[in-house]
């Protein structure tokens, strides 16, 4: 986020709620942003704005995201699915990015035309380096961000993995002894 200039002047949209999306909404949040969830689960809402999100829009109801058309600054994809990101193209301001954080299954796909008359550009980032890591950290602590854990035993571990492949946890698994 800091690398993509985020501010408080930012509006932010974060893809999925899950195990990176759930930390991204808190921290958009801290940084003063203007924040949006975007997920295919409407039952997440409440959980979205409790995290940090201004706004959620419910992704498998088309006119949702027409309707956010020209918004946001920067969007974070944090899932793992394939989607119309088209549609997340166009949800971008001009001189916004479609930041890609989280991996599709195939590749992605859109129309070039709206990036280069919009100024829009497409990014990913995998992990930061040990100081802004350690950044990271520091602001983590300072307001409170905390990620979201189910804790299972440890002779629960398959059933933990279980409900991981079945996107069953909310957010994180954690293992104990």
């Amino acid at each position: 986020m800091r690398l993509h200039g985020l501010n408080p002047a930012s509006r932010v949209g974060v893809i999925g709620m899950g195990g990176l999306g759930h930390m991204a909404l808190q921290f958009a949040r801290a940084f003063g942003a203007e924040v949006a969830a975007f997920s295919s689960s409407a039952n997440k809402e409440d959980e979205a704005r409790a995290l940090g999100a201004h706004q959620f829009i419910h992704t498998r109801e088309t006119k949702s995201l027409k309707a956010v058309a020209g918004r946001f600054d920067l969007i974070l994809s944090t899932i793992h699915a394939d989607q119309d990101w088209s549609a997340y193209v166009q949800a971008l301001r001009p001189h916004g990015t479609l930041l890609f954080i989280g991996q599709p299954p195939k590749p992605a796909s859109f129309p070039v035309h709206p990036l280069i008359a919009g100024i829009k550009g497409i990014a990913g980032c995998n992990i930061g380096s040990p100081t802004q890591i350690a950044e990271m950290l520091e602001v983590a602590a300072r307001h409170k961000i905390q990620a979201v854990v189910e804790h299972f035993p440890m002779r629960d571990a398959n059933a933990a993995v279980e409900r991981v492949r079945k996107s069953a946890v909310r957010y994180r698994a954690v293992l104990h002894n």
